[in-house]
């Protein structure tokens, strides 16, 4: 599916954590996939915003490939060294060793089992998702310690995780999911209205 994608070509606006700027003489290179490894050392981000309904969130990638136009974590990418335009879409981090650090998190005495929404900032279910399996293997932490969960998703690679919350044991007992329709289709509209 990621080699299919019609290329385009690199555009990002002025970085403004840079001291230098990017500016081609001859034809736009095209926006190429560039996967990168981000060995933090914590997974867990904390926010104490009151108008969201949560502390805790995993971002198990930072960019993301779904290429929303609206995305308010463009600009996020901008202290990685990248832009926020085309880099965000196709320079895309990997946490490889979420599961290991959720569980490091969840074996600290001072956790309480508070809820953690996955895609705080990006999909947790982009299409690297399918292969890199890390969002998996995370949700498979908090179904082991029984961790409440939420997940913000617009990506059907969701369907591929409903056994954690189905009859398989151990399982997430407290799940909620909001999913992202992005459509002009007026009967779609309609449906999901």
């Amino acid at each position: 599916m990621l080699n299919r994608m019609e290329l385009r070509p690199v555009s990002n606006p002025p970085n403004p954590w840079l001291s230098s700027e990017v500016e081609y003489f001859d034809e736009i290179p095209a926006a190429r996939l560039e996967v990168y490894e981000d060995h933090s050392r914590s997974i867990l981000a904390g926010n104490d915003s009151p108008d969201l309904g949560f502390k805790w969130s995993v971002n198990p990638y930072r960019g993301c490939f779904h290429s929303c136009g609206y995305c308010y974590a463009r600009p996020t990418h901008e202290y990685l060294g990248f832009g926020a335009g085309t880099d965000f879409d196709r320079k895309i981090t990997v946490k490889p060793d979420a599961a290991r650090l959720l569980r490091e998190a969840f074996e600290k005495k001072s956790w309480t089992g508070e809820l953690i929404v996955f895609s705080g900032v990006t999909d947790c279910y982009q299409p690297l998702e399918a292969s890199y399996r890390i969002t998996r293997a995370c949700l498979e932490v908090c179904a082991e310690y029984r961790n409440p969960v939420g997940i913000i998703t617009k990506a059907p690679l969701i369907e591929r995780d409903l056994d954690l919350n189905g009859g398989v044991t151990p399982r997430i007992e407290d799940l909620a999911c909001d999913y992202c329709l992005n459509t002009g289709h007026k009967t779609l509209l309609h449906i999901a209205g």
